[in-house]
């Protein structure tokens, strides 16, 4: 019979029994981290790319980089474009064994700049990834000429603006054929809309708009004027904005009585440049008016 193990000394027996007791101790120990410490999950991952700048009524195609650690399988994966306006699917194109491309097509009618989230599933893993990048949407630009060149402050006569728009009017995605001009009294300057529209079919069409000077609230100073309008597609109606250059001045209202002996000079330059300025009037007129001869309005 064994001795009392309190008693006496410890054997070699009692010494192998403890050595085994820890070593039991230790492996359940490894059990029990092994079953409570769950595996390291496939990482996956979207990169949408760089910011985009537009123009309203141009495509926008998004290609975004994904990547899953695990084998890629494009069968298990799901995406999704959320471009702010709505939110549609998207397609997924598997490039190697662990990346694939997200692409995705979406056209913005109305400027400004807008959120464009990416969403990356893995269905069979439960692992979602998103990135997001800005689309900034800009209004279709036209040539916009202004004649006269040089306007009176004070005068009170008409501003005519020709506006090009065969620049837009078969922009991406569209063409003469799909694509129309807008009532285009809209054209505004401002508060201002023309008393009266014309259209010329020269060089793919010129629309010669005339303004009241008095409701254009002109500035002494201003070398700028910002015509604003909007063309219909076939996706819908889409801004234009153009810019014409001028020149604003404040030399007083032509009456005689208004200038004094040192104001000849004054009066003398104002005349001349009236003189140019009908002379400017009469030859943009002529461009406009001589190409559309012997065509349909």
């Amino acid at each position: 019979m064994r001795s009392n193990r309190g008693a006496g000394p410890v054997s070699i027996g009692d010494e192998l029994l403890m050595k085994r007791d820890t070593t039991i101790r230790i492996f359940s120990l490894f059990i029990a981290l092994a079953v409570v410490v769950p595996a390291v999950q496939a990482a996956l991952t979207v990169d949408a790319g760089g910011d985009r700048t537009v123009l309203a009524g141009e495509p926008v195609t998004i290609l975004a980089a994904c990547n899953d650690t695990d084998i890629f399988d494009a069968m298990n994966l799901s995406a999704c474009v959320n471009w702010s306006t709505g939110r549609t699917e998207a397609e997924i194109v598997q490039d190697d064994e662990q990346n694939g491309t997200v692409r995705a097509t979406h056209t913005y009618l109305a400027a400004g700049t807008y959120t464009v989230t990416v969403e990356v599933a893995n269905n069979a893993t439960g692992a979602v990834a998103c990135d997001t990048l800005n689309v900034t949407v800009g209004p279709q630009t036209a040539e916009v000429k202004v004649a006269p060149k040089v306007l009176n402050q004070k005068s009170n006569g008409v501003m005519t603006v020709f506006i090009s728009i065969a620049d837009w009017l078969g922009f991406t995605g569209a063409d003469s054929a799909n694509t129309t001009v807008s009532d285009p009294s809209e054209f505004a300057i401002g508060n201002a809309t023309p008393e009266k529209v014309n259209f010329c079919a020269k060089d793919g069409g010129t629309l010669i708009l005339k303004y009241r000077r008095q409701d254009l609230d002109l500035a002494a100073g201003d070398g700028n004027l910002t015509v604003t309008g909007g063309a219909v597609t076939e996706n819908g109606s889409v801004p234009v904005v153009g810019t014409g250059s001028v020149s604003v001045i404040n030399p007083g209202n032509g009456n005689a009585a208004k200038f004094g002996s040192d104001d000849g000079h004054a009066r003398a330059a104002m005349v001349k440049e009236k003189v140019k300025n009908q002379k400017e009037f009469r030859e943009e007129q002529q461009k406009s008016n001589g190409k559309a001869k012997g065509q349909a309005p």
